[in-house]
């Protein structure tokens, strides 16, 4: 099989394994997106499908606002409510045009984002100079809040878990009047202002993740909307959809983030992981195709042992017996001087006391055994069987070295 077959069925087999860990992983058990999408009809943890359900099952007339410029009706009516709750809610001077008209109709509007500052900058007619930061922000991994004269803690949770996030507030404002407060790290700082705008009244909130579909079941949360939400009592009640609020001559409203619009929707999602996906095999088979090959280069084979069976051989077929036994000995002498650095040239007490320490041998086999060696080294007349007998007990020897 040549290489390139090679590698067209290892990327095959790749792409098979990834389709089918997709294939597993959307019809396995339905995972959630951990992120502030605020998404009206979505069932995400961050969405407000539950809070919007409440409002419209709750009051005889609602009404959906699909943008402020398709069904301008709501400017010519009073005594009604709209309600716009976003993640952040960006507004151009034309929006800001339209709703400041809608309020001073002795309507009410309550926005809860956390742009508020920026929002209020548009909506309000106070001199507020450009340097002076209407809003603020403490990272925490939660807050607390009041419902029904009793606190209750917020936190932003991923996966079921608090994580530490950024809780915007208010600055001191003369303009309009502080009536809700939040508390992060134990002190308390403004999230909720009122303000009269001609004949309606405007409420900014600053803490949107109250409206969230995790948050919106919790009976304390329930409780704290509910108040906020009769604040604002009305006849109609307009419900503006979050990231729809575009001007004519904006184009199409954009969204919080791309990436977050695409992961938000199933479809779009899958559509984004299969084109990574692809475009890594892509770049996994260029590599491959590009790559130079890589030599293979052999160590040379050792050599020595076969030189020194060889040369054994001959001298043992001379009978060069006593020589045999002076190269070990050699051996030997170098192999204890390298490794425990001992002197096997003197053979006192000495030697044989501090070889016993370092060898963790007795004393007397050393003795015997060098004593031995030395009587053979310089034996002439040494036969097989001796010489035999004095191999064993060197390699004997070797063995028994730590």
């Amino acid at each position: 099989m040549d290489k390139d077959r090679k590698t067209a069925l290892l990327i095959l087999l790749v792409a098979l394994v990834l389709l089918g860990l997709i294939f597993f992983i959307a019809n396995g058990e339905k995972r959630y997106l951990w992120s502030e999408t605020y998404i009206d009809d979505g069932d995400q943890p961050y969405d407000l499908s539950l809070f919007k359900g409440v409002v419209q099952e709750s009051t005889d007339d609602f009404e959906v606002l699909e943008g402020l410029f398709a069904d301008t009706g709501y400017l010519e009516s009073s005594g009604n409510t709209m309600v716009y709750i976003a993640g952040y809610a960006w507004l151009d001077s034309t929006e800001a045009t339209y709703l400041k008209r809608f309020v001073e109709n002795e309507n009410n509007l309550i926005i809860s984002s956390r742009t508020v500052g920026k929002t209020l900058r548009y909506l309000t007619d106070c001199d507020l100079e450009d340097s002076k930061k209407i809003s603020s922000y403490e990272e925490s991994r939660s807050i607390e809040l009041e419902s029904d004269g009793e606190d209750f803690q917020l936190s932003f949770e991923e996966y079921n878990q608090p994580t530490t996030h950024s809780w915007v507030y208010f600055n001191d404002l003369v303009c309009a009047k502080e009536t809700g407060f939040i508390k992060i790290n134990g002190i308390e700082y403004p999230n909720l202002i009122e303000q009269k705008i001609g004949e309606g009244k405007l409420v900014l909130h600053s803490t949107p993740l109250v409206f969230t579909n995790y948050h919106f079941r919790n009976d304390s949360v329930f409780n704290y909307v509910n108040g906020l939400i009769s604040r604002v009592d009305g006849n109609t009640y307009y419900y503006l959809e979050p990231g729809t609020a575009s001007s004519p001559s904006e184009g199409p409203a954009i969204g919080e983030s791309p990436l977050k619009f695409i992961l938000a929707h199933e479809p779009l999602k899958w559509a984004w992981y299969i084109t990574i996906i692809l475009a890594l095999l892509y770049i996994i088979n260029s590599m491959r195709r590009k790559q130079r090959a890589i030599p293979v280069i052999l160590l040379p084979e050792n050599q020595t042992s076969a030189y020194l069976d060889m040369v054994y051989g001959l001298f043992r077929k001379e009978g060069n017996h006593r020589d045999i036994v002076q190269s070990q000995v050699r051996l030997l002498q170098s192999f204890l001087r390298n490794r425990y650095n001992l002197n096997a040239n003197k053979l006192n007490d000495d030697f044989y006391e501090l070889a016993s320490a370092k060898l963790k041998l007795d004393k007397n086999y050393l003795e015997h055994f060098f004593k031995q060696l030395e009587r053979t080294r310089y034996n002439s007349t040494l036969n097989d069987s001796e010489l035999l007998k004095i191999d064993r007990q060197i390699t004997e020897f070797y063995l028994r070295c730590p």
